[in-house]
């Protein structure tokens, strides 16, 4: 079960990837598309946290320790998306409108949040790897 757990977890972050933000940000136009991916991500962080809590509980009924500490990783990497830098990427965003272009202060914080959900990814991959 922790398998298919992983699995999906890499699957949905590989899709959203590949084709729910390319396709949004060529698309639409940048007003409409940050409309749209506001709506998203929330729903993208809420979704892979809800599956990093699964895998954590299942680890710990399984006694797989490894798998354990990267579920707690990812927990808190999507938490931390959802709760913190998504709210503060918005705000930046926010305020940047007014100049038409986004601030060095937005593309850091974007980037960190690529980042982040490309460590996502990885730990997903290690623990698919870890756990077949």
């Amino acid at each position: 079960m922790l398998l298919i757990i992983y699995s999906i977890l890499i699957s949905y972050m590989l899709f959203f990837t590949t084709c729910i933000a390319p396709v949004v940000n060529t698309s639409l136009d940048q007003n409409n598309s940050s409309r749209l991916l506001r709506k998203i991500f929330p729903k993208n962080f809420l979704f892979g946290l809800t599956f990093s809590v699964f895998a954590l509980f299942l680890s710990i009924l399984q006694k797989n320790y490894i798998i354990f500490l990267l579920s707690v990783t990812l927990v808190v990497l999507f938490l931390f998306n959802l709760k913190y830098l998504m709210p503060k990427i918005n705000s930046v965003a926010d305020l940047d409108k007014k100049n038409k272009k986004y601030s060095k202060k937005f593309k850091r914080l974007h980037l960190f949040s690529v980042i982040l959900y490309l460590l996502k990814m990885l730990i997903s991959i290690l623990g698919i790897i870890l756990l077949y």
